[in-house]
């Protein structure tokens, strides 16, 4: 007998009541589901909210950091996707943070900040640092530099900017970032250098009369009466050879065998009027010491009868004593010395001068120089004995070293005749001490073997006044001590000096990467490269793609606050949306459960 339970009519109810007491509890359990998934969306829009916050929370706390860059979070949603998904119906499942990524737009400049260590990039480009003891390079905006102890070039962490070696004029031998070193600013320039070179510009003036030349009645190299022909026309020079004699010139040129030109001119160092113009630059023997220079000018006049072109001649004077111009004893008239030999009143009569001498066509333009090459006489390889004749003194050639014996090699082509600029002469005391030669115008104790060459660049225009065209120059110094530095726009450091000297030290390395935004962040306002911003590429300032540096001043952060506190306001308000709706999601569940 079949089971009452079993009876066809109450198996069928009861099923059916199974099935609907299946049905609401699947509804149930799906709707719970639904609900779960409800408060995932709405927790990862919270704390994706937050990111937002945090990012625009931490721009602005760095907006007076030097050289920082914003960053900006960027948002996506998030779908799960099957084969049993209706994609028309799919409502998603929140909200993910994709990147922080770095916005490297350029930042406003401070302005001049005073501080030449100071340093801003206007472009493209970052500052190549290294860690203390450390290999790593690192790379940063934030131009704000110091010097350390040691006189090395760091940032307030003490990490070394990098730098190139530099040529004087600028260019570098090397721009790979393997052989960038540390810069150091010396304290000083080291030991001292003697001057080799110097130059000066003048402007002599046209419109001043030449110096009257004054024949003696005796010849002064001879002692004697004047050798007939005597001169006749002084005022264009006399031309002799190395023994005394006079040449004339011929057919109005200057004669192939004279070895000498010799003027007659009054001249006197303590007196203007004998003088046309004169001017003096500084230069430095081998211990550094400075030392007095002075050009003095003299307008002699045409070069022949019923010429056009002027002749100037020039004098030099080493801290008051003359230097003698080098020439080539044995050698033709335009490759010595000009002569002049002083007389008259002058407090220096009875002197012998050897400088150069100037020709000007009537545009104003040198057209000859008298030697070519303007050096002054001194002790070379060949000159090993003091009281020797010097190899390239036309002195000593013809009067002999000053107050040596009148035997060889000391004896002059003019023996019997004592030149009074440095030998005195029976009851005539000597003009001056020394030779003739840089060295003893300088002083002892110093190299003697200092070469010097003038540069003197010269014009003759219409002009009453003499003037320096170009400023003076001089390789030589003494030693100085640090003064400033600078830096410019093509990223050269140079530093002066209390000598006056300035001098190119590094230029300051740099470096761009294809892909900005993948560098890592280290903190100091600092990043590394990676996989994904790719090798570094080094730079030079203010070339190619790359920016300017600009010194004494500083990039400043590129946040713009107004818009960061909008969009502060904004990620507050998706943080309290996104809280409403876990709030309303949390309700949702709370009618769930209580269902019966």
């Amino acid at each position: 007998m079949a089971h009452p339970l079993l009876n066809t009519g109450h198996t069928a109810n009861a099923q059916e009541s199974m099935l609907i007491f299946i049905r609401a509890i699947s509804s149930t359990q799906l709707r719970i589901f639904e609900v779960l998934l409800m408060f995932g969306i709405s927790v990862s829009g919270i704390k994706n909210s937050q990111k937002h916050i945090d990012v625009t929370s931490n721009n602005i706390a760095n907006t007076n950091s030097y050289g920082f860059k914003k960053s900006r979070a960027e948002f996506a949603d998030v779908y799960a996707n099957s084969v049993f998904t209706n994609s028309k119906t799919n409502s998603g499942m929140g909200v993910q943070n994709t990147v922080v990524s770095q916005q490297f737009a350029q930042g406003a400049l401070s302005g001049d900040t005073g501080n030449p260590l100071d340093m801003a990039i206007q472009g493209n480009g970052f500052f190549v640092l290294e860690g203390p003891g450390s290999n790593a390079q690192t790379f940063t905006r934030n131009g704000a530099f110091q010097i350390n102890k040691e006189g090395f070039v760091v940032t307030a962490m003490g990490d070394f900017l990098q730098g190139w070696d530099v040529n004087p004029d600028g260019t570098t031998t090397s721009l790979d970032l393997s052989n960038t070193h540390n810069i150091q600013l010396p304290a000083d320039t080291g030991a001292p250098q003697m001057s080799t070179n110097v130059s000066i510009g003048v402007n002599l003036p046209a419109d001043k009369d030449p110096i009257k030349s004054n024949l003696p009645k005796e010849d002064p190299w001879t002692g004697k009466a004047w050798a007939q022909p005597a001169p006749t026309d002084p005022q264009y020079g006399v031309y002799r050879k190395e023994n005394g004699d006079i040449v004339a010139p011929q057919n109005g040129q200057p004669p192939a065998d004279a070895n000498v030109l010799q003027y007659f001119i009054d001249f006197d160092p303590k007196d203007a009027s004998t003088y046309t113009a004169s001017t003096s630059q500084t230069i430095h023997d081998s211990l550094g010491r400075a030392h007095t220079l002075t050009y003095y000018m003299i307008k002699t006049g045409p070069d022949a009868k019923d010429s056009n072109n002027t002749n100037w001649t020039v004098i030099p004077y080493v801290d008051g004593k003359p230097a003698d111009v080098a020439g080539k004893p044995g050698g033709k008239w335009n490759e010595n010395p000009v002569a002049v030999t002083v007389g008259g009143k002058s407090t220096i009569a009875g002197a012998n001068l050897f400088g150069f001498q100037l020709k000007f066509n009537p545009s104003g333009e040198v057209i000859g120089r008298i030697p070519e090459k303007v050096e002054l006489v001194n002790f070379g390889e060949n000159d090993k004995n003091v009281g020797d004749p010097l190899a390239n003194s036309i002195r000593h050639k013809l009067f002999g070293y000053p107050g040596a014996n009148a035997a060889a090699p000391n004896q002059g082509t003019l023996p019997n005749k004592v030149d009074l600029t440095f030998e005195a002469d029976n009851n005539k005391k000597a003009l001056y001490t020394g030779d003739g030669s840089l060295h003893t115008a300088i002083g002892q104790g110093v190299d003697p073997h200092q070469h010097l060459n003038i540069q003197f660049g010269a014009s003759q225009y219409g002009s009453s006044n003499f003037s320096v065209s170009q400023a003076p120059t001089n390789d030589g110094y003494a030693t100085g001590i640090l003064i400033g530095m600078s830096v410019d726009e093509n990223g050269i450091i140079q530093c002066e000096y209390s000598n006056g000297q300035v001098k190119n030290i590094a230029k300051v390395a740099m470096a761009d990467f294809a892909n900005q935004q993948g560098l890592t962040k280290i903190g100091d306002t600092q990043w590394k490269q990676s996989n994904a911003s790719g090798e570094a590429i080094a730079k030079e300032a203010n070339s190619g793609s790359a920016g300017s540096i600009k010194g004494s001043n500083l990039e400043l952060s590129n946040v713009d606050l107004t818009n960061e506190l909008v969009e502060l306001i904004t990620a507050q308000r998706n943080y309290q949306a996104n809280a409403q709706s876990l709030q309303t999601q949390n309700t949702v569940m709370d009618s769930i459960l209580n269902i019966r």
